[in-house]
């Protein structure tokens, strides 16, 4: 099987005339898009200092402010909520109790010394 080259033929001067005109036009909405990405970066660039020492000048010391009176209140606060939560109701401070009891001895039967006697109870045992 053979492959025929492809023939081209010559443009007329009505289709050349088109051609360049189209590749004219995209030319042309390139150039005019460039202008306007360049105009917006000038844009942004003439408002974002201004911005920028806004935020520093007002936000910052708003969020700065915020922070310490949320540390003031959470630590006036938290021993009264707790205080009144241990107290508030009998059954619910005594669940407390109990379960904070047995976090501690979860906690307490996963130190390294008692994992170690457990294992070597189970080696003397033969399990």
């Amino acid at each position: 099987m053979t492959t025929r080259k492809p023939t081209y033929e010559p443009l007329s001067a009505a289709e050349t005339i088109e051609e360049d005109a189209a590749l004219a036009s995209v030319a042309v909405g390139d150039t005019v898009r460039v202008v306007e990405v360049v105009g917006f970066a000038l844009l942004g660039l003439l408002i974002c200092p201004p911005l920028a020492i806004l935020a520093v000048v007002v936000v910052v010391p708003l969020v700065l402010m915020a922070l310490v009176v949320g540390l003031v209140v959470a630590v006036f606060s938290v021993p009264y909520l707790l205080i009144h939560r241990l107290r508030g109701h009998r059954g619910h401070g005594a669940l407390f109790g109990q379960r904070l009891r047995h976090a501690g001895r979860a906690v307490v039967d996963l130190l390294p010394h008692r994992i170690v006697a457990d294992v070597r109870k189970l080696h003397r045992t033969g399990r």
